[in-house]
């Protein structure tokens, strides 16, 4: 998604988007983050192939099943992190 809007509704906008990214998991934030910066400075084969440490985590943690199961439940989803150290 992106949205384009005049000066004196700037704010305005950024705080819906705001508030659309904070319902978001953490670790699914962070790992966005991380692959989009790292992804800048390569051709984008490889950055799509590339293994990002963020997603990593986000894909052992109990969040990656969380959202699509609040999803289909019609609820809210409960992000609950990192996963427990073994």
């Amino acid at each position: 998604m992106n949205e384009v809007a005049p000066l004196e509704q700037l704010g305005a906008a950024t705080d819906r988007w705001v508030a659309e990214i904070l319902k978001c998991s953490p670790l699914a934030v962070q790992a966005s983050k991380q692959a989009a910066l790292t992804g800048l400075n390569m051709p984008l084969d490889a950055a799509l192939s590339a293994t990002y440490e963020m997603h990593e985590r986000l894909a052992a943690s109990p969040d990656f099943t969380e959202g699509p199961r609040a999803f289909a439940e019609k609820r809210n989803p409960v992000w609950g992190g990192d996963p427990p150290v073994r």
